[in-house]
């Protein structure tokens, strides 16, 4: 029982990734960051507490405390009926945790390695979730993520949004050659390609304008891992395929977004990527929710922003040397 309870409040806690997304679309970003670390890392504390993991028996009941009650004003505030259950299972646990007379059964767990693995946890889930606003809309301003872009949906289905951006010392016309030829069968991604090789994909980056890459039309494969990858697993999601060209100026590719272009000078750019989605609550999304948290999207965040930055220094150093 113990157990079960312990693990319970730690999945709680890692539970309200959707609602956190949810509402980070809905009032002031300090706000949400707030009530989602006291809810999810409250509850994995708590968790951790019960479970033996965490030495810090005599704040069981304050820690669920707080993690109660930012949840119930998390998930009540910006209210959705997906969390209606999630609302239920609070005030549950108020009443196991907070309200009860009879102390909890804990016992201390003496593996030195588990409470640092679990120790680990706590602290990475509290900085993603802490970090998580800055890092939806790194370089960019509040003007460049309120104008429209080539392939936003309609404004009332937007609720999930990132935008990343940098200013490149080059003029558009030039960036756009490095852009054209993204693509695992062509130039790479000018990000981490040592990252993609050690995950198997067979991808390299280039340092230079190939001639014949350069056309890019609506309905073209902009290829992300190469055939029979993994056994061949994926081959039905080997990519995006492109939505729109505008040509020197944008390409929207499905599945991820609009890479745009924006001269801001004779020789300067901004260059900006958007990806945009419904971001709607679902029940069958909750269990997803806190993998995309933990693992796709700090990954994501990493490895376009080291896109923005490849681009950046093969326009920059190529303008130099004209």
């Amino acid at each position: 029982m113990r157990k079960a309870l312990g693990f319970a409040l730690v999945i709680h806690g890692l539970a309200h990734a959707s609602a956190g997304v949810w509402a980070t679309d809905m009032a002031h970003p300090l706000v949400v960051t707030l009530l989602w670390e006291g809810a999810a890392v409250g509850f994995i504390v708590a968790g951790g507490i019960i479970l033996g993991l965490v030495p810090l028996e005599r704040y069981l009941k304050a820690v669920s405390t707080i993690a109660i009650a930012c949840s119930l004003v998390l998930l009540l505030l910006f209210a959705h009926s997906v969390f209606i259950p999630g609302a239920l299972i609070d005030i549950a646990l108020a009443v196991l945790l907070v309200f009860r007379t009879q102390p909890v059964a804990m016992r201390r767990t003496r593996g030195r390695f588990s409470r640092t693995l679990f120790a680990v946890f706590a602290v990475y889930t509290a900085v993603v979730i802490g970090a998580r606003y800055t890092t939806l809309i790194w370089g960019t301003t509040p003007y460049e993520r309120s104008i429209p872009l080539p392939g936003d949906p309609p404004v009332d289905d937007q609720h999930y949004r990132i935008d990343h951006a940098v200013t490149i010392e080059a003029p558009a016309d030039s960036v756009w050659m490095w852009l054209a030829q993204i693509g695992q069968d062509r130039a790479g991604f000018y990000s981490y390609d040592w990252l993609e090789r050690a995950a198997g994909d067979d991808i390299h980056n280039v340092d230079s304008i190939i001639p014949e890459w350069q056309q890019r039309d609506a309905g073209d494969l902009v290829r992300a891992i190469q055939p029979g990858y993994l056994g061949g697993i994926l081959d039905d999601k080997p990519g995006w395929r492109v939505k729109e060209v505008v040509p020197g100026r944008a390409i929207v590719l499905e599945g991820w977004g609009a890479f745009v272009l924006r001269p801001t000078g004779e020789n300067r750019t901004r260059m900006q990527i958007r990806t945009r989605g419904a971001g709607t609550p679902k029940l069958s999304m909750i269990p997803v929710a806190p993998v995309s948290l933990l693992v796709f999207e700090p990954a994501h965040f990493i490895m376009e922003r080291g896109m923005l930055l490849g681009i950046k220094k093969r326009a920059e150093r190529r303008q130099k040397s004209a």
